[in-house]
This record gives C-alpha cells, sequence and structure tokens, in this order.
C-alpha cells in the first residue's frame, strides 16, 4: 500500500513541479524603470519591450501585461484630451525656409517660405498648408508662386475617410494669375504603422482658373492624391505627396518628394524636389516646372 501511495505520489510532484517552472517569474525591477520610461513614445516602448522579452524570457507574460496596460491608460488619456480639445488647440507644424545666392557671370536669387500645420481629433484630420516662392535671374525676376491648400479628412473607420480640399495658387510663370480648387472624395489609409503610413485619396473636383493671355475658364473633373510617409530613423523621414487633376481640357500632375534630417533639437535639414506637369500649358509655356531646393525646417 506504501509502495502503491508513493507511485502515485511522482506524477504529482513532477506536474507541482512542473508547475512552479512555468509561473511567470517578476519582471527585474531595471526593466520596470525602462518600460515605464518609455511610456509615452509608442515607438521606444515597443523596442524596449522587444528586448526586455529576448532578455528575460521567464518573464514574457508580465511583460505583454504591464506593455498592454501601459498601451490602454496612454490611449484613454489619448481620447479624452481630444475630446476636449477646441479647433484652435492641438495643432503642431513645421516652418521651412531656403535661400539661393550665385554671383559672378549670372546673379541668381532665390527664397522659400512655407508652413505645414496638422491636427488630428478623434474623427477628423486637418493640414494647413502654403508657400511662397521667388526667384530671380540677372535681376529679372523667374519665378513667382504663392500657395494655400486646406485638407479635411473625416474618419470613417480605422483606414477609411472622407475628405474635403480647398485651394488657392498664384503662378504667373506657369500662364495664370489665380486659381481656385476645390474637392471632395474618399480615402484609404492602406499602409498603418509605427515608421510608415501610406493614404490615398480620389474625388470630384471643380477649379477655376484666371489665365494670363485667355481669361477665366472653370472646369470639372477628377482628383487623384496619395501622400506616403517613411520615418527611416529616429531622425530621418522620407515623405511623397502627390496629386493629379483631370479633366476634359488636361491633365496637371504635381509631385514633392522630401527627405528630412533633424540637426539639433527642433531644428532640421530638407533637400526636396518639386515637379508639375501640365498636358495642355498656355501658349509659350512649357510643360513641365521643377525646383530642386535645400531649406531649414523647425518643428513646433
Amino acid at each position: 500500500m506504501i509502495r502503491l501511495l508513493a507511485v502515485c505520489a511522482l506524477p504529482v510532484a513532477g506536474l507541482a513541479a512542473l508547475a512552479g517552472q512555468a509561473r511567470a517569474a517578476p519582471i527585474p525591477e531595471p526593466v520596470v524603470a525602462m518600460i515605464e520610461a518609455s511610456a509615452d513614445n509608442p515607438d521606444h516602448l515597443t523596442t524596449i519591450a522587444r528586448i526586455a522579452r529576448i532578455t528575460n524570457p521567464d518573464s514574457i507574460a508580465e511583460i505583454d501585461a504591464r506593455v498592454a496596460a501601459i498601451r490602454a491608460a496612454t490611449e484613454e488619456r489619448r481620447v479624452a484630451t481630444l475630446s476636449g480639445q477646441a479647433f484652435r488647440e492641438g495643432w503642431s507644424g513645421q516652418g521651412q525656409a531656403g535661400g539661393a545666392l550665385s554671383t559672378g557671370n549670372a546673379e541668381d536669387t532665390g527664397l522659400v517660405l512655407g508652413v505645414d500645420l496638422k491636427k488630428e481629433s478623434l474623427r477628423w484630420r486637418h493640414r494647413l498648408n502654403a508657400v511662397v516662392d521667388h526667384k530671380t535671374s540677372n535681376s529679372v525676376q523667374t519665378r513667382e508662386r504663392y500657395a494655400v491648400g486646406y485638407q479635411g479628412d473625416y474618419k470613417i473607420s480605422e483606414r477609411l475617410y472622407a475628405n474635403l480640399l480647398v485651394g488657392w495658387e498664384r503662378d504667373p510663370f506657369a500662364g495664370f494669375e489665380g486659381r481656385t480648387s476645390e474637392s471632395v472624395g474618399v480615402g484609404y489609409r492602406f499602409l498603418t504603422g509605427p515608421t510608415m503610413t501610406l493614404d490615398a485619396d480620389i474625388g470630384v473636383a471643380a477649379r477655376q482658373t484666371r489665365f494670363l493671355a485667355t481669361g477665366d475658364e472653370s472646369t470639372v473633373g477628377a482628383r487623384l492624391g496619395l501622400r506616403y510617409e517613411w520615418t527611416l530613423s529616429p531622425d530621418t523621414v522620407f515623405t511623397e505627396v502627390a496629386s493629379a487633376y483631370l479633366d476634359g481640357s488636361g491633365t496637371t500632375v504635381e509631385s514633392t518628394t522630401a527627405i528630412t534630417t533633424r540637426l539639433s533639437g527642433a531644428l532640421s535639414g530638407r533637400a526636396s524636389l518639386n515637379v508639375r506637369h501640365e498636358t495642355d500649358p498656355p501658349v509659350a509655356r512649357e510643360p513641365t516646372d521643377t525646383a530642386t531646393r535645400f531649406s531649414l525646417v523647425y518643428g513646433f
């Protein structure tokens, strides 16, 4: 009888030992401190959590639970903050300034100033932008462009949104004194992640143009838009913003490609290429304009 009890007790003891081994080990205090210090930086929190899992395999369950609790609390605070924001609150953005100067056989000067503002609420994403671009060569003006635009995205779901765009620009060297455009449509966020986003949209658009040579013209067509952002490193971001306007008389395509690298604090350097193509430009105007810029950018 005693021998039988001893035999039966062996599996029970083995299970108890296995249960003790399977019980999650507590997270070491230094690891807890690093996780808590990363609570306000989602990308950093992801990195710290991944390293913590590798270096503390016996604490994976507790690490995951703590990270999940931090993310839930962060999201709760974000929702509470955005719910109470007025429209004028919560904006962030960048201001940029670039210039060029050359002397000798040709005297060229150039200046570009721009501002980009954005705000995200629970249901809306807002973007405002403005640019002034001037260039002279041998005291003769060769570029003069002003532009301002607004885009509002209403979030239908996590990825799907409806949008509204309005804009105005002036570019005598492209053949028009003023151009106003309006568009409504739908868009979809194809990529969403800590380092990469991709938005694409399509909509109906109207455009009113005052040409220097032929006067006023109004058209209705379609608009396509794309916005891509790739965070190459904590200090370097690649962006591509492109749009196309199509109607019965022609197509306008514009693309801006840029790389922005942080220099110090809120100050960054940016190299960008802007390409604008008109399939049916005014008489005596080139169909394609390009502008390569190097500028300083200040984030706020």
